[in-house]
């Protein structure tokens, strides 16, 4: 089974993007929800740490992610770059993961699974080669 390539970089960081996107909105919901039902004690106005919390530490998988699918992948210097980059994306998008497996915040920590695996999957494709189909269809 092969996964499928995005045809740009720029496609690849959108993908990046909207899970970071997605990830921190269902964290916030869970966290509101939380709160709203009591999980939390009522005076806590602290729910604004861990939601800024993964907000900073999203933007910065973003940044690590984007720099290291734009970088050029002819020459070995940048390619090595580029994979310790998304590599350290991928080690904190699974720090974010852990970092919310305790009882009432499992969702929250399955929120954050499809930025880690679009990370993966960004430091996954310098390292394949694309192939063409050199079988021709006869009439």
């Amino acid at each position: 089974m092969q996964l499928p390539k995005p045809t740009s970089r720029l496609q690849t960081i959108g993908l990046i993007l909207a899970s970071v996107l997605l990830a921190n909105i269902l964290a916030t919901w869970v966290l509101s929800a939380n709160l709203s039902s009591g999980v939390y004690p009522s005076d806590a106005d602290a729910i604004m740490i861990p939601i800024a919390n993964n907000f900073l530490i999203s933007l910065f998988i973003l940044l690590l992610g984007a720099t290291g699918a734009l970088l050029p992948h002819q020459r070995f210097f940048w390619r090595l770059v580029s994979r310790v980059l998304v590599a350290t994306a991928v080690l904190y998008s699974l720090a974010l993961v852990a970092s919310w497996c305790y009882p009432d915040h499992y969702l929250a920590a399955a929120s954050f699974i499809p930025m880690l695996m679009v990370c993966i999957w960004a430091l996954w494709l310098p390292s394949t080669k694309t192939r063409c189909n050199h079988n021709h269809l006869s009439a």
